[in-house]
């Protein structure tokens, strides 16, 4: 049971903070029906409209979630474009959700122009406009994500996914060896070197990578073998005797 001190506090910002510590406990549900009351008493109030989202999007309600996120940029038109992160970062997601890349780009751009230092942002560009086959953009991002979160697993990985995409092999493979200086004994590592190795040719040394990768444990095993980049060693039997042991 959630309680909380209202004291001379004013009834939105009453709801606003009931809401916000339902959705906190993972009570979406009763966050909804506080926002719901909320907005009654205050239509127009902002963070309601965006905890409202929230809520909605965790109950996989994506369409209504969109629907309040789109209410919290209504209402809060001439507030600065910091305030308004969550809400478009809510309807980024919604948009990856639906693949729909070109509304995607704009939401994360608004977000980075209001916030150039965020980096989730700058890696979200860079996925959206690699899936986009838009490589000037995606190397753009991609590398403004790596200056910002030089040490992140997510950032490194994608980055490297990039530069050999953009057939930069040197690039790549420094960009994989870094995540096995940053994230000792991750997955990620060999599996991107595997990644190079294959797309240069050399089957021999992209099977020794892979092969240790697999035993790493890949977090998203079953997608191994549809992965575009192993195309050029896909049929070799040692690669698909991989790919059946990494899915087991």
């Amino acid at each position: 049971m959630l309680a909380t001190a209202t004291g001379c506090v004013d009834k939105p910002t009453e709801y606003r903070v009931r809401a916000m510590a339902l959705f906190k406990a993972d009570q979406h549900d009763e966050a909804l029906k506080a926002c719901d009351e909320g907005l009654k008493v205050a239509p127009e109030n902002v963070a309601l409209h965006i905890i409202q989202g929230k809520a909605l999007f965790e109950l996989g309600r994506i369409d209504e979630a969109g629907e309040a996120y789109e209410s919290a940029l209504k209402y809060g038109a001439k507030r600065p474009a910091s305030e308004l992160t969550e809400a478009q970062l809510g309807l980024g997601m919604i948009a990856l959700q639906k693949k729909d890349w070109s509304t995607a780009k704009a939401r994360f751009v608004a977000l980075s122009e209001a916030n150039p230092k965020d980096g989730r942002a700058q890696l979200n560009l860079a996925r959206i406009c690699l899936q986009m086959k838009d490589l000037p953009c995606a190397l753009k991002h991609g590398e403004q994500a790596g200056r910002l979160r030089g040490r992140s697993e997510d950032v490194l990985f994608t980055l490297g996914r990039i530069y050999l995409v953009a057939k930069k092999y040197e690039e790549a493979d420094k960009t994989f060896s870094h995540i096995c200086e940053v994230v000792k004994e991750a997955a990620s590592c060999p599996y991107g070197r595997a990644l190079v190795a294959a797309q240069r040719g050399d089957t021999k040394a992209a099977l020794v990578q892979l092969e240790l990768a697999v035993d790493r444990k890949l977090p998203n095993p079953t997608e191994l073998k549809n992965d575009p980049l192993f195309a050029p060693i896909a049929k070799d039997p040692a690669f698909i005797e991989l790919a059946n042991k990494a899915a087991r």
